[in-house]
């Protein structure tokens, strides 16, 4: 069967690599598994291995019977755009717990990350496929080229780590880029925001213009007397670029500048 190109769709041909995810997902007898993207099933059969409740989403008709035949009532099959999907209509309850294990399509990275960020309550371990580069961003530290927005974001609720790299020759079709297997658990420190539309705003500013300094991209948030009145109330040096700041020091940031905005 052709892979589609629109549907993102590079099969894992490696069979000890669709293990060695499987196993990462520390599965237990019975507990809720989805899969994201089965394919051809090589990730799905590992996963089954370990007896779990499995729901596999797949947009591909084409795959439809073929995964049904070959693993019957064992999978749990939804045909739908898992990005588009409702997912409360498998998120039944609020104590609802589920294992995501999915070698992705990449082209769903970013709004899957974004569901997964809005959902993360209800998933006690991720283990994903994504591109290296993702990876690199994800598990990112300050000071690096690859810390940024989305290291922020999913680090402030995900403790993330590289489980394996993955060469593009373990595809077919063979894809333009490497990739790399993550995993996610539930951060148990998790900050509390005060304000945390405001923390999103001023990370995303932070960053939308890397090469510029905070002073500069806090200007599309912040007046000038502000800021002045900002670097006054502490010693952040705002000439510093986003990319040197650590989440607490944005998370104080975001803390002074809800007071200034609040005298104001």
């Amino acid at each position: 069967m052709k892979a589609l190109k629109e549907l993102g769709q590079n099969f894992l041909i490696d069979g000890s690599v669709a293990s060695a995810i499987a196993a990462a997902g520390e599965i237990v007898p019975g507990e809720i598994v989805w899969e994201i993207g089965p394919g051809k099933g090589i990730l799905s059969e590992a996963i089954l291995r370990y007896a779990p409740t499995l729901t596999a989403f797949e947009l591909d008709r084409r795959l439809e019977l073929p995964l049904k035949e070959k693993f019957g009532q064992r999978l749990n099959l939804v045909r739908a755009d898992v990005i588009r999907y409702d997912w409360s209509e498998l998120i039944i309850a609020p104590d609802y717990r589920v294992k995501l294990i999915a070698n992705i399509p990449y082209q769903i990275t970013s709004p899957l990350l974004s569901k997964l960020e809005a959902n993360r309550e209800h998933f006690s371990r991720i283990v994903l496929m994504v591109q290296s580069e993702v990876a690199d961003r994800l598990t990112a530290s300050k000071g690096t080229k690859a810390y940024g927005l989305m290291t922020l974001r999913l680090q402030l609720y995900f403790n993330i780590s590289i489980l394996m790299r993955v060469p593009r020759e373990l595809f077919d079709p063979v894809p333009g880029v490497d990739s790399a297997v993550i995993v996610m658990t539930p951060r148990q420190d998790s900050p509390v925001l005060r304000d945390p539309e405001l923390f999103f705003q001023l990370i995303h500013h932070a960053f939308q213009h890397r090469r510029k300094t905070l002073r500069n991209n806090l200007l599309q948030i912040l007046t000038k007397p502000q800021l002045v009145a900002l670097e006054k109330q502490d010693k952040f040096d705002l000439t510093r670029r986003g990319e040197t700041f650590s989440e607490a020091e944005f998370i104080r940031l975001c803390d002074l500048i809800a007071s200034l905005r609040h005298v104001s």
